[in-house]
């Protein structure tokens, strides 16, 4: 996969879910979205809108910058 914004949000959004236990089929629940949709958007290949990322952390109990920015990304 290549290094995208895209990409990176994916990944932070794969990772906060594995640490609280989720699935995709539970991103597809969180989101109100088919499978194959919630999967696009878990393997990066479509991007998340502001209000998916929004309730996603939400439903995780993070902040949102938590889910936008990777560890290694400085603040703007």
């Amino acid at each position: 996969m290549p290094d995208t914004y895209t990409a990176r949000v994916a990944a932070e959004v794969r990772a906060a879910m594995a640490r609280h236990g989720r699935t995709s089929r539970d991103l597809a629940t969180i989101l109100n979205v088919s499978a194959p949709t919630a999967r696009a958007r878990w393997g990066g290949s479509r991007p998340y809108t502001v209000e998916e990322v929004d309730r996603i952390a939400e439903a995780l109990g993070v902040p949102v910058l938590d889910l936008l920015m990777s560890p290694h990304q400085p603040a703007a």
